[in-house]
């Protein structure tokens, strides 16, 4: 098979235009006309498949667990839905639908925190809210102390050692964040879940994997995660849902349930089985796609195939953003532009930058870069002021530039030209 990969990791040229008819909205936006979308962590743009699956099964009446084939094919295609949860994650564990990630991560961190003895409580101060003031909350709620692990502000991520060393044999849960959506640094969950077992092998684990999973291939079972949260919306799907998959050990621990169900149902009502074809539909799409680089039959081999190029893809791409090319200087070597917490292995990174221009508010940069045709985030938000700070980010914000595997390398050459001529 020929390879889709030139010697920089980014897909072919060929390819890279297959990819692209794939998606809506590629090139224009309905609101601003022809534009260069770069705010991919925000939310990802949405694939065209699954438009057209939204688009037909909303209009289906039929409800779950009656004697109809309308209703024989919502229960098939939430099934479906589940599986491809497990297939795209990497695990035969349960799987908890939400209205977002947010409210798995709450859902899943109070059942923890209540359940699992111990008396105290590890997260990061890199985490989203979703994770930390779900924890904080309930540590507060049981008396647990809320311990917290700093990042790096060169290199953006937190240290196993810096997590390991508040661990300890009264740990009762450990919850962080796989990739940040600030620095884009990954930490190293799976050698962070090999010590705190080895410190305490009860430990429950839940990972907030919303800014890893669309750019990385993602195995549970080789982690040893008790819980691992997506939200499809980020992963090229739609709004209206997340995901949390469980391991049998967490499945089975006490929780908001209907009691003539199985004691390890999370089901809560009558899931939109919209969600699950939509979300199935993004998955066809990872298949087809791994489908480049694999011959397997296996659709859990094609999917972890698409993600291994898509890592690599995006990791050109954000070399690309630093470095540069013959089309444009890059990043590091624009005057009066400032990076944060981009030191390190760029392979332990999605292709998110943290940015600023010298004396510039961040939210008038991203405007000026949008009167350009360019779409970044002047990222201020509440939601991540404490994450500035531990990161030692100055102007109260940044301005992220954020790509996907759909981002082409003509995008970046354009952006750089952009921010070259805007730092003058």
């Amino acid at each position: 098979m020929k390879s889709e990969h030139p010697s920089d990791g980014l897909f072919s040229a060929r390819l890279m235009k297959a990819v692209r008819l794939r998606f809506a909205h590629i090139d224009e936006c309905p609101f601003v006309g022809e534009r260069s979308f770069l705010d991919s962590a925000s939310g990802s743009l949405r694939l065209k498949g699954v438009c057209d699956v939204v688009k037909a099964e909303s209009s289906l009446p039929d409800q779950i667990n009656r004697h109809t084939p309308g209703s024989s094919h919502v229960m098939e295609t939430i099934r479906r839905g589940e599986d491809d949860v497990r297939c795209f994650l990497g695990s035969d564990g349960v799987v908890v639908s939400a209205l977002t990630a947010t409210s798995a991560l709450f859902r899943t961190i109070r059942d923890a925190v209540t359940h699992f003895p111990g008396t105290n409580v590890v997260t990061t101060s890199l985490d989203h809210p979703a994770t930390y003031d779900a924890l904080f909350r309930w540590a507060e709620i049981t008396g647990r102390q809320f311990r917290v692990a700093d990042p790096n502000p060169s290199t953006g991520t937190v240290s196993v050692e810096s997590i390991a060393e508040l661990i300890d044999a009264d740990t009762s849960v450990l919850a962080f964040i796989h990739g940040s959506n600030v620095s884009g640094a990954y930490l190293d969950a799976a050698e962070i879940i090999r010590q705190a077992r080895h410190i305490n092998p009860d430990i429950c684990v839940i990972i907030d994997g919303v800014q890893y999973a669309p750019y990385a291939p993602v195995d549970m079972d080789e982690l040893g995660a008790d819980v691992y949260v997506i939200a499809p919306y980020k992963t090229y799907c739609k709004k209206g849902i997340g995901f949390a998959l469980l391991s049998e050990r967490f499945a089975s621990i006490p929780h908001d349930r209907v009691l003539a169900k199985s004691e390890d149902d999370w089901h809560l009502g009558s899931d939109d089985h919209v969600n699950y074809a939509a979300w199935s539909a993004a998955v066809d799409y990872f298949s087809w796609l791994g489908g480049h680089f694999t011959g397997s039959p296996s659709r859990r081999e094609r999917v972890r195939a698409a993600m291994l190029a898509v890592d690599s893809h995006v990791t050109g791409l954000l070399h690309r953003l630093l470095y540069g090319s013959d089309k444009a200087p890059g990043l590091k070597e624009i005057d009066g532009v400032k990076l944060y917490g981009m030191q390190g292995d760029l392979q332990q990174r999605s292709c998110v930058v943290a940015m600023n221009f010298t004396g510039v508010d961040p939210a008038d940069a991203a405007q000026r870069y949008l009167e350009r045709g360019i779409v970044v985030q002047g990222r201020k938000s509440v939601m991540s002021r404490r994450h500035f700070s531990a990161l030692d980010i100055e102007m109260g914000g940044i301005v992220r530039v954020s790509a996907a595997h759909y981002t082409s390398p003509e995008s970046v050459d354009q952006f750089l030209k952009t921010t070259a001529e805007m730092a003058k």
